[in-house]
Formats: structure tokens, sequence, C-alpha cells
């Protein structure tokens, strides 16, 4: 679209300034009208429109193709990547292995951002996505190799009581791969949550002497490991 409309602009330009017998270079396209830089002379979209599909039983003067209108394509060489840095602070309740986000920062960087609140949602969607990796989802199978979480009874998913104010900050570096300098608004938002999460629930549980190398993390869980961690020191 960015460069059909680029293409598309030129194309304006060049019907307008023989209409109003300027040089290309001239005009200056603004509210829906082709203007003459530094005057008040000017014509809508609406009649270069007219004028560039012609009329019938005249011929075309030559020059740009007729019609307004435009067709690119693109092809990147190769793919483009979000990046983001993600900080927890956790509170866990030694007692119940209850853990509970006290904030949640985000800086997230996509290039440039066309749509605010389009970037927001996946960012935090994302982020509520690793949540539900670092302390809910876990697909569970018997002896037999057969699933036994086959549905939300059993398989959990974060509620909108689990999940935090996401905190979402935007650092613009464009993409040198494409125009518009865009990479994907969700991979920064989702991959790095699980690690943020894990991470500060071990800091907070560092002076007991636990380390976690497993997801999901369970109160169930957090309560075990504590358990096992106060053995360890009493040998």
């Amino acid at each position: 679209m960015h460069l059909a409309a680029q293409e598309l602009s030129h194309k304006i330009k060049q019907f307008a300034a023989d209409m109003m017998e300027a040089a290309e270079a001239d005009i200056v396209l603004e509210d829906g009208h082709a203007r003459i830089a530094g005057s008040d002379i000017k014509r809508s979209f609406r009649e270069i429109a007219v004028r560039a599909v012609g009329m019938p039983g005249y011929s075309m003067a030559g020059g740009p193709l007729p019609g307004l209108e435009a067709t690119s394509h693109f092809t990147p060489d190769q793919s483009t990547y979000s990046n983001g840095t993600h900080v927890a602070e956790v509170e866990v309740d030694i007692e119940t292995g209850q853990v509970t986000i006290l904030r949640y920062l985000v800086m997230h960087d996509c290039g440039h951002v066309i749509n605010p609140m389009v970037v927001e949602g996946q960012v935090v969607g994302g982020v509520i996505h690793g949540v539900g990796n670092a302390f809910f989802e876990r697909m569970v199978y018997d002896g037999d190799a057969q699933p036994v979480s086959t549905h939300f009874g059993d398989y959990l998913l974060p509620l909108a009581t689990d999940s935090p104010n996401v905190e979402v900050l935007h650092m613009e570096t464009p993409s040198p791969l494409n125009p518009l300098g865009v990479k994907g608004a969700g991979e920064g938002g989702t991959i790095p949550a699980i690690a943020t999460l894990i991470s500060a629930v071990e800091d907070a549980l560092a002076p007991f002497g636990v380390r976690i190398a497993e997801a999901p993390i369970t109160p169930q869980r957090i309560v075990e490991l504590l358990g096992e961690a106060a053995k360890g020191r009493t040998k």
C-alpha cells in the first residue's frame, strides 16, 4: 500500500501540473487537493480524477497512464523481527506458593509504530500469553502417553484476575529491510515473558536457596521446592 500510494502521489502531481501549467516539482498534496506551493492555486483530487480518466471521443494527451490508480508489489529479501525487554516485579507467598505480579514493564521495538492501539493490544496479549506459559498451561500425559489435560478444566489459562497491568514503552528503530521500516509486533511481547516471570519468582525465592528449572511453576510446586531447599540446608 505504501509503495502504491507513492506511485499514485507521483501520478496525481503529473496530472495536476499539466492542469495548472506548473512544474511537477512545485506541486504539493494536502487536504484532498493538489496545490502549487506558495500559492492558493489548487485542484481537488476529484477534479484531477475526472481529468485522469479522459472524456469519450477525445484522445488523451501524452504522459501518465489514464486513471488515478497504481499497483505495486514488494517482496522482502529476508525476515525482520521485533525486540523486547521485559521487567517483572513479583511477590511470592512462601506459605501458599501464590505468586502476585506487582508490576510488569515492557520496552518494545517493532520499528515504526503505525497504529499504537493495535500494537499495544498485541504486546499486552503476548505478555498474558507468557503468564499462562509461566504459571498455568501444562500438557499432562498418562502412563500410556495419552493426554489427560484435554479441556479447560484441566488445562488452565490465566484469568483477568491473574493478568497484570502491563506498562508498554515503545522504542522505534526502523528496519532497513522494508520501505516502511516496520517489524512484527507480536514476538517481542510473548517470547521474553515466560523467562521474565520465572526469573522474577526465582529471584524472590533466592534467600531460601530455591532454583527453578521448569515451567509452568504452580503454587504447589513452589511450596515443594521451598521444602526441598529447606531439607538441603539442614543436611
